[in-house]
């Protein structure tokens, strides 16, 4: 695949190589949609600034991203039995263990982002460390071989064709996706799709690839001023086809998706008015 048809469309001013599976997103097609997004960042910064966002509505997010990103994944906790794990309580029955240590894991790896997001000085830049140590949290009790571990062996996603590079070309791959997370000057939720992006496309780790990388983009969006980005589990589907359009090299629908869930999360904060 050559790196002109990596893109939606290609960004002449472009000077770094872009080795394959990464990709670089185009901002271009999406240019009104994101001067209404800087907007909103702007209301919702004034909005915290003015003490009108309660606590207890940030919690409710809290809960709500860690049990929807868990159930992309397959948890079959609900809602309410994520919100009881997170308290220290008991869900219903018949849950799996794992699935308990997977919404206790999200919720420490979530807070954790957010203190680091909270930093002052703030951070400029994303490190290797952080990545690994966020997916060693979200794998904590679960895969104590692998957590907070970059991955030795070929692994393949379920569903798609797509098949990840081998762990032999990490010193190459992490290093450059890192860079691309940290350049200056890209509008924060074409950065943070392709953070994400590119995490998932690399798939580091044994395990956890997906949580990690939607806790990493919400890391990113702190860092810039928006809020957590929930993606919901009812458009599962259409978050993975986004995906595989990606893994093609057209990375429209995945932007454009991640546009949606970011109004949304804007729209349950701060309202549409």
């Amino acid at each position: 695949m050559s790196e002109i048809n990596r893109y939606s469309k290609p960004d002449p001013t472009m000077t770094q190589s872009i080795p394959e599976p990464l990709l670089r997103f185009d901002p271009n097609p999406f240019a009104s949609r994101l001067a209404e997004m800087e907007a909103l960042r702007m209301r919702f910064q004034e909005a915290i600034r003015t003490n009108r966002i309660l606590p207890n509505s940030m919690e409710a997010i809290r809960v709500e991203l860690t049990y929807h990103s868990n159930a992309i994944e397959g948890s079959t906790l609900s809602l309410r039995d994520t919100q009881l794990v997170i308290e220290g309580r008991e869900p219903n029955t018949g849950k799996l263990l794992r699935e308990i240590y997977e919404a206790r894991n999200h919720d420490r790896a979530l807070r954790k982002i957010e203190a680091w997001a909270a930093e002052q000085p703030p951070r400029h830049s994303l490190i290797e460390n952080e990545l690994l140590d966020i997916h060693g949290e979200v794998m904590a009790g679960i895969d104590t071989t692998n957590a907070g571990v970059f991955r030795s062996d070929r692994v393949l996603i379920r569903g798609t064709w797509f098949v990840p590079p081998g762990s032999h070309r990490f010193k190459e791959l992490i290093p450059k996706l890192i860079s691309f997370a940290n350049e200056p000057h890209i509008q924060p939720v074409i950065q943070a799709a392709e953070l994400h992006y590119n995490i998932v496309a690399v798939h580091p780790f044994a395990d956890g690839n997906g949580r990690t990388a939607r806790l990493m983009m919400n890391y990113y969006f702190l860092t810039k001023g928006y809020p957590l980005v929930i993606l919901p589990v009812e458009k599962r589907p259409e978050y993975l086809a986004a995906l595989d359009e990606a893994n093609s090299g057209s990375t429209e629908a995945f932007c454009a998706f991640l546009l949606d869930c970011v109004q949304a999360s804007f729209a349950k904060i701060i309202g549409d008015d």
